[in-house]
């Protein structure tokens, strides 16, 4: 009988060992994807080629909207091409348009990176779609997700939620 209860207690313990062992590997992942992932979103804003992925939108008024179309805005060579959807007031704008005025391709002009809180950058650029002139300001965090905020002349501002990725290529 007690060669019984203490084989229990040895099988129990080395089990109990073994899942303490697993649980500071899972954290030993856990910081190693974080640190990957805070070494990524360094590179991509050192390079000035990333794509924010939008998952969220926030119209001056109203309520917020997440996104379940692939809306986004790519950033290389200078370049942007945006990619978002629009809700709010415009004070002037073309006649028939129906197309969302956040939706064009144009040079990034007076592109500054400036460091934020909390180790967060604020890249802020200004690009010209078809009849307005928009100032985008991104705020990244360490480890990729970023809030998108857009002023415009002739519009609302309206503000984006999401996360800072690698730009993919496009076929063409």
């Amino acid at each position: 009988m007690k060669n019984l209860i203490l084989i229990t207690l040895l099988v129990f313990s080395v089990v109990f060992v073994n899942a303490q062992d697993q649980k500071k590997t899972k954290k030993e992942k856990k910081a190693e994807r974080e640190a990957q992932a805070i070494e990524q979103t360094k590179k991509l804003i050192e390079a000035q080629s990333w794509q924010f992925d939008a998952r969220q939108m926030i119209p001056a008024k109203g309520q917020s909207r997440s996104l379940t179309t692939s809306y986004n805005v790519v950033l290389k060579d200078n370049k942007v091409d945006s990619y978002l959807p629009y809700f709010g007031t415009a004070y002037s704008a073309p006649y028939g348009g129906t197309e969302s005025p956040m939706i064009f391709k144009s040079d990034a002009e007076n592109y500054s990176i400036t460091d934020g809180k909390k180790g967060n950058k604020i890249v802020k650029f200004n690009a010209k779609n078809k009849n307005d002139n928009v100032i985008y300001t991104f705020t990244i965090s360490t480890n990729g997700s970023a809030s998108l905020s857009v002023s415009s002349t002739n519009r609302q501002n309206i503000s984006y939620y999401g996360t800072l990725v690698p730009v993919e290529e496009k076929e063409e």
